[in-house]
């Protein structure tokens, strides 16, 4: 029976504003009696900026972030009765999360992968919703379905630095081995192979280590291409959770091409497209290693006044301590295959985790004893590492940078077994390009310092931290990459250097024992290594500022903003918000320059593509990582007198305001001439090409006539474009040239003599397949030899403003570079030849 009375008056009064006392209001279990001093000045920061839309929240690992975290959203779900929503990056983290709920009283509910409903409770605002960043931000999110429509009211995105990287996949296209790549190789052929012919040439052999970024004026001319192939594979398995996020923003994306892949990705990722996020009341950031807060900015979205005050709870200590070790740094004989043999005899006393890149390094640990664990062995791993009633443990994770916590005894040796692989095409590019400035990220940083937060959990927590390898020795010796590392990852990777040094340098002992002794100080709690770690780290990460530079963060808020009105094509504004930032807030390093530079140039370009190039240009001459333009130069001649077709080629040139918009156009027609793009692009890019040699140019097919017509006053020529045909050309094309032929005599009947041409990659004909007589052919050769000759003509009349004052002289021009219309079929055609 129930009884109602029961039920009356059990609503409890809370202070939403006060999370403090909201936490001692809940039903804790025992372990969470108390809030820990870094937890309470975190929430009351909270409390006093729970106003504000934005927050981003910067407290060491081991410190109860989580709890924040869930308190947090907590307190929204209680007093707007709507739902809220806890992001996590991994599933581990995410059952992580669903049991610290329970310790706090607070009721949560998970929202797996391939469960179509939340749970009700989540739905009513009742339960914590806890699910992983891809299960909101993929283009098929059941967030969005028409009988969900889930919208939450607040988010926390925990280990937000991980967060990016999540998110950026599901905005990620990529397709390795397949029949898109191929395709889309064949499409960028032609244009590439010009623009960086060794590279490109690499990439047509399968090379998998090359790789080339699609520079914009090649990539913008083959969209409609592109779109069609990738519109193509939207019900594919993989593709179909990325492809609505980005089929629609082609132009704003970038591309990149290696032997074995492409991937495709917006440079600014367009959360808009994420409602759920993006319509949320209130987001909190949530990072314990996040050392640019630009990146939120740029990439998320994030307001950038949260970056601007991002809280650092003032009690907060810190990690733990952390003794890291690069053997190959004292000596190059302590490589990966000493280090194995090391950890063999260390893990006979205590626990040694090694994280390795893939499972061909994880299997050669096996010969010194380790175990190799994956999937559903990880947890059972985990568990009895941190039993330690049990013998000590080696167990090797492979590609395990995140989702395990592994503190005190649990963990006292940890290894990074080399450099982290598994980054895409596009994350290896940018590693290697210089310049890259705030908002930017480096998923191979962000991996190694996720992999050293395995072990040291909490303040007062400590291990030894083994790096094997010379790459990765090397690697964090960088100074680009100690500076995006945050403060006390960057002062424990300096003393690690500063060790290297003084393992050799103090009592000169032999390098094996110097690294041996120092391993033992720190496991054995020696008195002197812990004064020297509190006077060298903890000083120094303390003293360091928790907030970005704050050009960074207008840089980035600058990025974001024009990409926003890129995409509500108001491309003028873009331009000159952009830069107005590099005129504000670039500082005279020219590398960062000139990266920022050519977003400019991108935007620009669909303005005005020539004066885009000059921009390409400086941003060339600051940062040589940055694309080479085609050329050009921008002083502008004066003009030429009218006379037929010279008037044509004068005409086609004082269109553009900017010289080098002539050189722009001309690459975007290399790019459309292309052979193994469709039919109908080749024959709208002959036609535009006509009036570059002086021609007029139509499609008359339509009309019944041939696919182009190119007519100049001495000359007609006839075109039928086959460029589709691989082998050779039959009866049936022979026909339609005929046919065309038939319809320009009686259209054009006081014009003689017309030369009947056929566009192809083969001048074979089958036996039974009578072309009209003088047919002649153009190839993709001739084709690619006629564009290096117009190419080469309008750069001279660039350089040379006395060509265009004349008719004449422009006349010259054509003559030397073989583009009279009396030369053209001699020079840049050929005959059928028939099959034998």
């Amino acid at each position: 029976m129930v009884d109602f009375k029961k039920h009356v008056n059990r609503k409890i009064n809370r202070d939403f504003t006060n999370l403090v006392s909201f936490f001692d209001s809940l039903d804790r279990q025992t372990s969470h009696i108390e809030l820990r001093t870094v937890q309470q000045d975190a929430l009351r920061i909270l409390s006093e900026r729970r106003l504000e839309r934005d927050l981003i929240l910067k407290i060491s690992t081991g410190t109860g972030k989580t709890a924040v975290g869930l308190l947090y959203l907590w307190s929204f779900m209680e007093e707007k009765h709507l739902p809220a929503v806890y992001l996590c990056p991994t599933k581990q983290l995410r059952e992580q999360v669903h049991a610290e709920a329970e310790k706090l009283g607070l009721k949560s509910v998970i929202y797996p992968a391939n469960q179509p409903h939340p749970d009700v409770e989540g739905i009513r605002g009742k339960a914590i919703i806890i699910c992983t960043y891809d299960k909101l931000f993929n283009a098929k999110t059941t967030f969005d379905r028409s009988d969900v429509m889930l919208r939450p009211y607040a988010i926390v995105l925990d280990d937000a630095h991980a967060g990016v990287e999540e998110i950026r996949d599901c905005f990620t296209l990529c397709m390795s081995g397949t029949n898109v790549h191929r395709q889309l190789v064949k499409i960028f052929d032609v244009p590439c192979a010009k623009y960086k012919s060794a590279v490109w040439n690499d990439i047509r052999s399968e090379d998998p280590n090359q790789m080339m970024e699609i520079p914009y004026w090649i990539w913008k001319p083959l969209l409609p291409e592109i779109g069609q192939i990738i519109g193509s594979q939207a019900k594919d398995n993989k593709l179909k959770f990325v492809i609505p996020h980005i089929r629609d923003i082609l132009r704003r994306c970038r591309c990149v091409v290696s032997g074995a892949a492409v991937e495709i990705i917006p440079d600014i990722l367009p959360v808009y497209k994420s409602p759920a996020y993006d319509k949320a009341k209130h987001r909190l950031f949530m990072s314990a290693t996040l050392a640019d807060d630009s990146v939120l900015v740029r990439e998320l979205g994030c307001d950038i006044s949260a970056a601007e005050k991002p809280i650092t709870p003032a009690n907060d200590r810190g990690m733990g301590e952390r003794m890291i070790l690069a053997p190959s740094l004292v000596d190059g004989k302590l490589d990966r295959k000493w280090v194995m043999s090391l950890c063999g005899r260390l893990s006979k006393k205590l626990n040694v985790v090694v994280l390795s890149p893939s499972e061909p390094k994880a299997r050669e640990w096996e010969s010194v004893g380790a175990k190799i664990c994956s999937g559903d062995e990880v947890k059972e791993a985990v568990e009895g590492l941190k039993d330690t009633s049990g013998t000590s443990s080696f167990v090797v994770f492979k590609q395990r940078y995140d989702g395990i916590d592994l503190p005190d005894k649990s963990c006292r040796v940890l290894v990074i077994d080399g450099m982290p692989i598994g980054e895409g095409i596009l994350d290896r590019l940018d590693s290697s390009t210089s310049g890259f400035a705030g908002g930017t990220r480096n998923r191979l940083i962000y991996r190694i310092e996720q992999g050293m937060g395995r072990a040291v959990r909490s303040h007062a927590d400590y291990a030894v931290i083994l790096l094997a390898g010379n790459e990765l020795a090397h690697f964090i010796a960088k100074h680009d990459v100690l500076s995006a590392m945050n403060p006390d990852t960057r002062a424990q990777l300096e003393l690690a250097i500063d060790l290297s040094k003084m393992a050799t340098e103090d009592g000169g002992a032999d390098p094996k024992t110097a690294v041996i002794d120092m391993i033992k100080k720190c496991l054995n709690r020696d008195d002197g290594w812990k004064q020297f770690y509190n006077e060298t780290v903890r000083k120094s990460s303390i003293a360091a500022s928790g907030t970005t530079d704050p050009n960074r963060l207008m840089l980035a808020n600058a990025e974001r903003c024009a990409f926003e009105l890129a995409i509500s094509n108001n491309l003028l504004g873009t331009v000159k918000l952009l830069q107005d930032a590099i005129d504000k807030y670039v500082s005279d390093d020219p590398a960062t320059k000139g990266w920022y530079l050519q977003r400019v140039a991108n935007y620009l370009y669909d303005v005005d593509p020539g004066q885009a190039l000059e921009a390409q240009g400086a941003a060339h001459r600051d940062n040589k990582s940055m694309y080479c333009p085609p050329g050009g130069i921008i002083k502008r001649p004066s003009k030429v007198e009218e006379s037929d077709a010279q008037a044509i080629v004068s005409k086609w040139y004082r269109q553009f305001q900017n010289p080098n918009g002539a050189i722009a156009a001309i690459n975007e027609l290399k790019a459309k001439l292309s052979f193994e793009l469709s039919h109908s692009v080749v024959e709208q890019a002959l036609c535009d090409l006509a009036p570059l040699l002086g021609a007029q140019g139509s499609r008359p097919e339509k009309k019944g006539g041939p696919d182009d017509l190119w007519l100049w006053p001495s000359l007609s020529l006839v075109i039928e474009v086959k460029s589709e045909n691989q082998k050779s050309l039959h009866k049936k094309d022979a026909g339609q040239l005929s046919s065309s032929m038939n319809w320009f005599k009686e259209n054009f009947h006081a014009r003689k003599n017309p030369v009947p041409i056929i566009v192809s990659k083969t001048t074979l004909c089958d036996r039974d397949a009578y072309f009209p007589a003088n047919t002649r052919i153009i190839t993709s050769a001739k084709i690619n030899e006629l564009l290096e000759k117009v190419e080469q003509f309008y750069r001279k009349m660039i350089a040379e403003p006395l060509i265009y004052s004349t008719a004449k002289s422009i006349l010259k021009s054509q003559q030397d570079f073989l583009l009279l219309p009396e030369q053209f079929c001699g020079n840049f055609t050929e005959k059928p030849q028939k099959l034998k």
